[in-house]
């Protein structure tokens, strides 16, 4: 998935390479990597399990972890530093805290590396139907604009409820709304924030 997300023409994907599950060989392909890109972006291995060996390489390695867990859903271990001379990008594992965080994080810091200049803005919405969901953190749910209400006003639709792992609603989201971290219930037609997946 993230793959495919990263094939522009404005991105030199200089590999593709399955982690070494050990914190030794991890080590050695972090520092290839770092030394060979301006952006090493990893998938898993950031939360504070035994077998989670990336920040520990990156320490080895003399690495600035700049931030390390955001208080979102999903994606909350997205995590951002710098490894030597390039930028490091750590995403979740599960599927669709991978691509919600690259949204967030990652394409502002290829925007910033590439310099370009078009660049996707966020923009209110009404939800079409209510909402009811646990509040802690800002929780962030693909959607489909569908049309507008009678108000002149952009209508959103999304799934009832997300799992980190189901991606099953992306192919048909247009980008992901945003609902504030002290709400456990909004009704049909509220105000939210949405960012779309691709530039205005």
């Amino acid at each position: 998935m993230l793959t495919g997300i990263l094939t522009q023409p404005q991105i030199d994907v200089v590999a593709v390479e399955q982690g070494i599950d050990s914190r030794d060989g991890l080590f050695l392909q972090i520092a290839e990597l770092a030394a060979n890109a301006d952006l090493v972006i990893t998938t898993g291995g950031i939360s504070v399990g035994e077998e989670d060996h990336i920040k520990p390489a990156l320490s080895a390695l003399g690495g600035d972890i700049q931030f390390s867990g955001v208080a979102i859903k999903p994606g909350k271990p997205v995590s951002f530093g710098r490894i030597r001379s390039a930028w490091w990008l750590g995403l979740p594992g599960n599927p669709l805290s991978a691509f919600v965080t690259w949204q967030l994080f990652g394409t502002a810091i290829v925007a910033r590396l590439t310099g370009e200049t078009e660049r996707v803005t966020r923009r209110h919405v009404v939800t079409g139907a209510a909402i009811s969901r646990k509040p802690g953190r800002c929780e962030l749910r693909p959607a489909r604009c569908v049309g507008f209400d009678g108000q002149g006003r952009e209508v959103v639709i999304f799934d009832a409820e997300t799992h980190s792992g189901h991606v099953r609603g992306l192919p048909e989201a247009d980008g992901l709304i945003f609902l504030p971290a002290d709400c456990d219930f909004l009704p049909e037609g509220a105000l939210v924030e949405f960012q779309p997946f691709c530039p205005n």
